[in-house]
C-alpha cells in the first residue's frame, strides 16, 4: 500500500505519520511492515488511525519517512505467533530480540525449540528511544537496570524443515531475530553477534514468556 506522507512528528521512540491515502492502513499494532522509502527499512505499527499512524523505525530512517513511501506485512506476530499477546501483555510491546540471549535449543528433524532470556535493554526500548540495532550492546549503568524485570522468551517453531543453523556455542547473543512469510511457511532468520545462527521454514509458532524474578 503506497501512501502520500503529509508531516511526521517524532515522539520519544516512535514517529507519528500523517499520511494521504484510500483508507485507513491496513495493519493492527505490533505488526512489523517493510517500509519503501529510498531505500527498504523495517518499522513496527504502534497505533492506526485515520489518516494517521504511529511508528517505531530505526532513527537513522527519519530522514526517508517523506513524500510517497510503501508499506507491506512482513510479519503480524499477534496473528501467527500463539501467545505473542501475553508477551505483549507482560512488556507492553512485541519484542525485537537485539542483544538478548539463546540459553537453550533443542533442535529436531520437525521441531525447534529455543529459550531466550532478555537483555536489559530489549526490557527497557519503549522508554529509551536511543536503544536502537547495532553490532554492539547499549552500555546501561547498574542503578538503571537494578529493578528491571528479568524475562525469558520461550519459542516453539512447528512443522520446521529446510534448517541451516550453525552450532550452539557458550554465549549465543542474537543481533536479530527476523520473522517474515514466504507462501504457506514463515521463515525465521537468526543473525548473532556470537553463537547460534542461521534460519529456517515453520508452519506454526508458539511462545511464552517467563518472568525470571519470581
Amino acid at each position: 500500500m503506497h501512501i502520500q506522507v503529509q508531516n511526521v512528528e517524532k515522539k520519544e521512540n516512535d514517529y507519528l505519520i500523517h499520511y494521504k491515502a484510500g483508507g485507513t492502513l491496513p495493519f493492527v499494532p505490533h505488526d512489523i511492515v517493510l517500509i519503501h522509502g529510498k531505500q527498504y527499512f523495517i518499522g513496527t505499527i504502534v497505533e492506526v488511525g485515520a489518516e494517521q499512524a504511529l511508528l517505531r523505525i530505526n532513527p537513522q530512517y527519519e530522514s526517508q519517512l517523506a513524500g510517497s513511501i510503501g508499506l507491506e506485512l512482513a510479519f503480524s506476530p499477534t496473528v501467527s505467533i500463539q501467545g505473542a499477546d501475553k508477551i505483549v501483555e507482560k512488556l507492553g510491546y512485541f519484542p525485537p530480540f537485539h542483544y538478548d540471549h539463546i540459553t537453550a535449543a533443542d533442535i529436531t528433524k520437525d521441531q525447534i525449540t529455543l529459550t531466550i532470556e532478555l537483555s536489559p535493554p530489549t526490557v527497557l526500548i519503549p522508554k529509551s528511544p536511543d536503544l536502537t540495532p547495532s553490532a554492539e550492546q547499549p552500555l546501561l549503568t547498574m542503578s538503571s537496570t537494578e529493578n528491571v524485570s528479568r524475562y525469558a522468551v520461550t519459542f516453539t517453531f512447528l512443522e520446521t524443515k529446510e534448517h541451516e543453523l550453525t552450532a550452539m556455542e557458550t554465549e549465543n547473543i542474537i543481533l536479530q531475530l527476523d520473522f517474515r512469510y514466504e507462501e504457506a511457511d514463515m521463515v525465521i532468520d537468526i543473525d548473532a553477534i556470537t553463537g547460534l545462527s542461521g534460519s529456517f521454514l515453520c508452519r506454526g509458532i508458539r511462545a511464552e514468556i517467563a518472568e525470571l524474578n519470581e
